[in-house]
């Protein structure tokens, strides 16, 4: 029987649980631990090596089987799986013989013959002095796997199939204690990052088939893996050999720059150019098993680490979203001295169980992964670049998504084709018509448009009949719908930014009359916001009963501002008020009462800068909420939570992050990482599943996507 236990969180920045389950014990020591479909069953197997013998424990029963024992020399030390000889039956590849005083001279390469029936031969490769590990991968850029051998001293060796051709990769080994294969230059190929007493080094094979060989961080690292956290690459190493110091290296990332290009889709940094260290740990005592996944689903890989001295388990850590590393689960407490770790998902359910085997405890445990996820990811599309999407309640039917994918306006849930022709930059979900159901509106940047799409009465069949609202104002980036003039019904406030035509430099707001047939443009910031204005918000302001609107403008010696404009009674000629100027990329302003003192604020981001704030009404005073993010080009409010309060939630389209902002109800904001490999242009917020709470619905233009987050913070 199996022995279960609940290994709860000691922090809550990972929401996670795990559950530990012991498949085998008393074993031995316990050298290694790897998964792999043994039985080509489609499911994960656990293969585990003692000194002395080879068993693979099977999912989801796992039953122990002896693979081998006995018949392959002592001393397992490593070993890898991969079909070797091509018949599609899973082999092994195995080092052996490991006597660390007598590595100079011990040490061999074997594998194991998977044959019909489920039994083993075991064939000699190579007599290979201080093995210690193995893997396979494809480092030589053939398209086949090559097996990698990492003696703790003298060369690395690459063995290529059929026939085991041999090339070294590196000399000189020092105390090259592990390995790593990772496409650190994104060409395709794998590269051998190791840990030695020189360092992390990166071995990568050229065209011509010599080898480069760099130092990719500094230091005396025994261990080392690589994973991703916001898209780019980490390591993480313990230093020294055995030793009990965690190092955690970050690549050097590209330069952003909100107002120009979007970062690289790829992106690596040059051979030769040293990682820094984000992070160094003195307190991981004897560490020895590292494994990078991403545990509790938000896009970034967190770091399972084991150690085995003074202190013994297994703990979590993660950087938070203000770049700092910090301990978040301790998975297991007692019963395990880690000498290995695999990470991989046992039960198809999407989420990386952690597995470890130990040394002194002798035993092979599972850690089901059981965290309860605060946001849950789906899809809407993917491939290709989406500025604008909007969740819209269909007549008789579900809410779903409108987006523009190229020139084509798409209704998802069924990918119908609305509308073909324009390519939108912003968009509304309006009741144009007045006729109790949502109508889409979009619009083109320029030459400007922006028209209305008529909801029928069976959505997913019927085409949706086309409006033109207005065509003569340029630069038309954002969409907002509010009550302007407090006649019951919504209007529609847009913006003519661009510095030409007969509306430069302008914002408008249109009243639809006629069931919507006929559009009054009103001008009421009449060549009065220059330098590209870009989102809108609306409210009363000054407390005057009127609605007011706010904007903002992101470049140029005329630009970097956000402003509001005061209604007048009666007619007459709105006033402009400066709220700041200097705001490097302004885009987004909103309006709310963030302190909850029943006066209206601003809440804004500078979409081709960097970070949040919001202004303080009725004097406006300016706050910082965020200054990390870089391109927080969208933006939106509500309560998220639930508390009665108004939060806010943006995606840095350079950042690569959602993130959400929670008020403490006194305009005091926390922020919450929601997920960490997501760009956006657009942002709503939606009851996408119709359980009461707003859901987060992304348009991706650099990540070419469409996606929406389920709120699942009450639960």
């Amino acid at each position: 029987m199996f022995r279960t236990l609940i290994c709860g969180l000691i922090a809550t920045a990972l929401m996670a649980q795990f559950r530990m389950a012991e498949i085998g014990s008393g074993l031995g020591v316990v050298y290694a631990v790897r998964l792999a479909d043994v039985n080509a069953d489609g499911k994960q197997d656990i293969v585990a090596i003692t000194g002395g013998k080879v068993i693979w424990y099977q999912n989801p029963t796992w039953q122990p089987h002896v693979i081998s024992e006995k018949i392959a020399p002592m001393d397992h030390v490593s070993i890898a799986g991969h079909d070797i000889n091509g018949d599609g039956l899973l082999d092994f590849a195995l080092a052996a013989e490991w006597q660390p005083r007598d590595r100079a001279v011990k040490g061999s390469m074997h594998w194991l013959e998977q044959l019909p029936g489920g039994q083993w031969k075991l064939h000699d490769i190579a007599k290979v002095p201080g093995a210690h590990r193995i893997q396979w991968g494809d480092v030589t850029g053939d398209g086949k796997k090559d097996l990698v051998v990492m003696p703790l001293e003298g060369k690395a060796l690459v063995y290529q199939l059929p026939d085991w051709k041999v090339e070294v990769a590196a000399d000189n080994l020092e105390l090259a204690h592990n390995l790593f294969l990772e496409d650190m230059n994104d060409d395709g190929v794998l590269d051998i990052v190791m840990a030695s007493k020189r360092g992390v080094e990166t071995l990568t094979r050229q065209k011509n088939g010599d080898w480069l060989r760099v130092l990719t961080g500094e230091g005396q690292p025994g261990e080392v893996v690589v994973g991703r956290v916001n898209r780019y690459r980490v390591a993480a190493t313990i230093e020294a050999f055995h030793g009990d110091t965690l190092t955690i290296y970050e690549e050097p990332r590209p330069k952003l720059n909100p107002q120009g290009a979007p970062p690289p889709e790829k992106w690596h940094s040059d051979p030769g150019a040293l990682w820094p260290k984000a992070l160094r740990d003195t307190t991981v005592y004897g560490g020895h098993a590292l494994g990078w996944a991403d545990f509790d689903g938000d896009g970034s890989d967190e770091l399972a680490v084991g150690f085995r001295g003074k202190d013994t388990g297994l703990a979590i850590l993660k950087r938070n979203g203000e770049g700092k590393w910090e301990r978040t689960a301790r998975v297991d407490e007692s019963g395990m001295s880690p000498e290995d770790l695999v990470i991989g998902d046992l039960n198809g359910d999407g989420k990386p169980e952690l597995i470890a085997c130990g040394r002194a405890t002798q035993n092979v445990r599972i850690y089901w992964n059981e965290w309860k996820p605060r946001w849950v990811r789906h899809g809407v599309s993917t491939g290709e670049r989406a500025f604008t999407a909007v969740g819209i309640q269909l007549k008789n039917g579900p809410r779903a998504v409108i987006t523009n994918l190229g020139e084509k306006t798409l209704l998802y849930g069924n990918g119908k084709l609305l509308h073909d022709g324009v390519s939108l930059i912003h968009s509304a979900v309006m009741d144009v018509d007045g006729d109790g159901d949502e109508d889409f509106i979009g619009a083109r940047y320029s030459p400007g448009l922006v028209f209305w799409l008529e909801q029928p009465a069976k959505p997913l069949e019927q085409p949706w009949k086309y409006h033109l609202i207005d065509d003569a104002i340029d630069g038309v980036h954002g969409l907002h719908v509010h009550d302007v003039d407090r006649d019951g019904k919504p209007d529609l406030i847009a913006n003519s930014g661009q510095p030409k035509g007969k509306f430069a430099n302008s914002i408008v707001w249109l009243k639809a009359l006629e069931k919507g047939n006929k559009w009054q443009r009103n001008v009421f910031a009449s060549g009065d916001a220059p330098g590209l204005s870009h989102y809108h918000g609306a409210g009363d302001l000054n407390g005057d009963g009127l609605v007011d609107i706010v904007s903002a403008a992101k470049v140029g010696k005329d630009g970097e501002w956000f402003a509001w404009w005061e209604q007048p009674r009666s007619g007459g000629i709105w006033k402009k008020h400066l709220l700041a100027s200097g705001e490097d990329g302004a885009t987004n302003p909103l309006v709310a009462d963030l302190n909850g003192d029943g006066k209206m604020d601003v809440i804004a981001s500078r979409g081709h800068g960097v970070g949040l704030l919001w202004f303080e009404g009725p004097t406006f005073n300016k706050h910082q909420i965020d200054a990390s993010l870089q391109g927080p080009h969208s933006l939106a409010t509500g309560d998220l939570d639930g508390d009665g309060d108004i939060d806010a939630v943006t995606c840095a389209k350079d950042s690569y992050a959602v993130a959400w902002f929670e008020n403490d109800g006194k305009g005091n904001f926390t922020k919450r990482i929601i997920h960490e490999d997501q760009a956006a242009y657009d942002i709503r917020l939606v009851d996408m599943d119709g359980d009461g709470d707003l859901d987060v619905l992304v348009a991706g233009q650099n990540s070419k996507n469409v996606v929406w987050w389920e709120n699942r913070l009450k639960n």
